[in-house]
């Protein structure tokens, strides 16, 4: 699979293509410790479609920043949509990812036309009490500067995670990959690091919109009251929730591609 660089105004981004002509265009946008390959089984299904699918700054094989939050990882993404010659967009992001789309959509005007937000992070309305919920990973910021090779981290990732590596070892490994190959300081954030005011930027969105939740009593992070007050902004908007924990596309892959096809009708 072909792989570019694109070089924003204050780092160089790692990003996939399939150089297909098509008039639809899709971008993937994986989320916080991802890297652009975790997209792979949707970039095989909708290979007649243009595709893009970056690595964010800090993540997998693209540059790294001084500091990592919301408001420094979306420009060096913004500056990428914007370089595309193609105006009709269709965002596809996760968690991390489905941040940062909402922040370039509210931006590029009528350019995105479509937006699928899996799982955003909207579990806390005020910022100040952000605090109370988000703790830094000191586990890899201890760890990470002791290894050598991806096999060490592998093995560490193993007591950080165990229940990962029964139930999907190889889903572990290719994790334990990705944090081998991040910036620690993707780690090393502020309590509010992630957060955004979706309801203030969903004001400028003109893209059809679905808004996919998982169960927050399995560890989903979109939060009904912060959903609702998004898709009173938007005026082809939906919301649903899937009975899936944060990772609602690895739990339901075949459902989370109907979706998409379905959605991409519209």
């Amino acid at each position: 699979m072909a792989e570019y660089i694109f070089k924003a105004s204050n780092v160089e981004l790692n990003y996939f293509s399939n150089d297909v002509q098509s008039d639809t265009t899709i971008i993937f946008i994986h989320g916080w410790t991802g890297g652009w390959e975790v997209w792979k089984p949707l970039i095989n299904e909708f290979s007649s479609k243009k595709i893009y699918a970056v690595d964010l700054p800090g993540h997998n094989k693209s540059d790294h920043l001084e500091i990592y939050n919301l408001n420094t990882y979306y420009p060096p993404i913004l500056e990428f949509v914007t370089s595309l010659k193609q105006e009709k967009i269709i965002l596809v992001g996760h968690s991390l990812g489905s941040a940062i789309s909402l922040n370039i959509a509210s931006k590029s005007g009528t350019k995105i036309t479509h937006m699928l937000l899996e799982d955003p992070p909207w579990f806390i309305e005020d910022k100040n009490k952000m605090a109370e919920h988000v703790k830094k990973e000191t586990f890899f910021l201890e760890q990470k500067p002791k290894w050598k090779t991806v096999l060490d981290a592998i093995f560490d990732y193993q007591q950080y995670d165990p229940q990962l590596f029964k139930d999907n070892p190889y889903w572990g490994t290719i994790r334990a990959s990705y944090a081998f190959h991040h910036d620690i300081k993707i780690w090393d954030v502020e309590s509010d690091w992630i957060w955004q005011d979706a309801p203030k930027l969903s004001k400028t969105i003109y893209a059809k919109t679905i808004l996919l939740g998982g169960n927050n009593q399995k560890g989903g992070l979109m939060s009904k009251s912060i959903a609702e007050k998004v898709k009173k902004n938007i005026s082809n908007c939906e919301i649903l929730y899937w009975d899936t924990g944060h990772g609602v596309r690895a739990e339901k892959p075949k459902e989370f591609i109907e979706l998409l096809k379905n959605f991409i009708k519209k």
